[in-house]
């Protein structure tokens, strides 16, 4: 037996045989037997067959090769069917793996797309306040600079007016009492000697020379006057000595105002500032969320598209062996039939296939 299969295994036809057929009733089988000769297996079965005739075995023997051939091939059809229902199953079972990535990957980008875009408008908006309450710290900077410059300022124009007030009523005193030593028409000119002496560019003198012509009346009319100029350049220092302090007062209350404000919006500052840290942050994280998700689902896209590929070349490929086989186990059982009912014909044909 092992020798037949060995024959039957490692014979090849050398060259294509074509047989004359008769007009006898035996003409269907040779017709059949040359449709075999189309096939490789066919050919070889008839080769093994002719060498087996010609050897001189038992039918029995030549059933049997063809019986166990036909049997090997149904077992390799039923292993064959079974790998595929199993290969079915992994492609199954993988693709829905596959799908179930896609789906999680995509439901990953459209989330964090989303999250991406309310992030961005949030981080957009806090860099926005942040900017704003700094400029706002900067005016309030700016507006401490300049009442600090116009509060020195103006201390030192009160600082100026007050030393030319107080030396203009000095003066005013100085005159008051100089006229009132006035006698009209007495001790003048030993007052106009004493005065003459400050200088001949003297105010005073020139006011003593001219007050020296009034009368008694006018002289006190001019003092009068001078006693309220004098009052109310006395008056007018006073209410700028309390307009100063309370110029002061409210510069003080301005500047503490001003701190004020710039501690509050620093802190507000500074809150936005952590805001928008934390938010950056987070918006980093969508981004990298987004970018691992569309990897994930180019590679599960990929690995998807591979694996139905790789599933459709077995299907194809067991197809194509199935119908290969099925072919082979059909030419088996047309051959047994004819040896079991047809084995004289078959001998004929054999030998001019032989002798062809």
């Amino acid at each position: 037996m092992k020798l037949i299969l060995i024959a039957l295994l490692g014979l090849t036809l050398t060259q294509a045989v074509f047989v004359k057929r008769s007009n006898d009733p035996s003409k269907a089988v040779f017709t059949q037997l040359e449709a075999m000769e189309e096939h490789e297996l066919g050919r070889k079965l008839l080769d093994t067959i002719a060498l087996q005739l010609n050897n001189k075995a038992p039918l029995g023997d030549i059933a049997k090769m063809l019986q166990q051939l036909r049997e090997n091939l149904i077992l390799n059809q039923q292993e064959a069917d079974q790998k595929h229902a199993q290969d079915e199953v992994d492609c199954e079972t993988e693709i829905y793996q596959y799908n179930r990535r896609i789906d999680f990957a995509s439901n990953e980008i459209t989330e964090s797309t989303q999250e991406i875009q309310t992030l961005s408008a949030k981080v957009e908006q806090l860099t926005q306040d942040v900017e704003n309450k700094q400029v706002q710290l900067d005016i309030l900077n700016e507006q401490e600079t300049q009442i600090r410059e116009q509060r020195a300022e103006d201390a030192e124009s009160f600082k100026r007016f007050e030393n030319e007030t107080e030396n203009v009523i000095e003066a005013v005193e100085v005159i008051i009492q100089k006229l009132s030593s006035i006698q009209p028409d007495q001790e003048v000119l030993a007052a106009l000697t004493q005065l003459n002496k400050i200088g001949a560019s003297n105010p005073i003198l020139a006011l003593m020379q001219v007050a020296s012509t009034f009368s008694a009346e006018q002289l006190n009319n001019v003092l009068n006057k001078l006693g309220e100029v004098s009052v109310q350049l006395a008056e007018a220092l006073e209410d700028a000595r309390t307009a100063e302090i309370q110029a002061q007062l409210d510069f003080e209350a301005l500047v503490v105002e001003i701190a004020s404000q710039r501690e509050s919006l620093s802190a507000a500052r500074e809150d936005s500032e952590r805001q928008l840290q934390d938010n950056q942050q987070a918006l980093d994280l969508q981004k990298k969320r987004k970018e691992d998700a569309t990897d994930e689902l180019n590679a599960a896209s990929s690995g998807k598209e591979q694996k139905e590929a790789e599933c459709d070349s077995w299907r194809t490929q067991y197809a194509e062996d199935s119908e290969h086989r099925q072919q082979e186990i059909s030419i088996i059982r047309q051959v047994e039939e004819i040896l079991a009912t047809k084995l004289s014909n078959v001998k004929v044909y054999l030998q001019e296939r032989s002798s062809a």
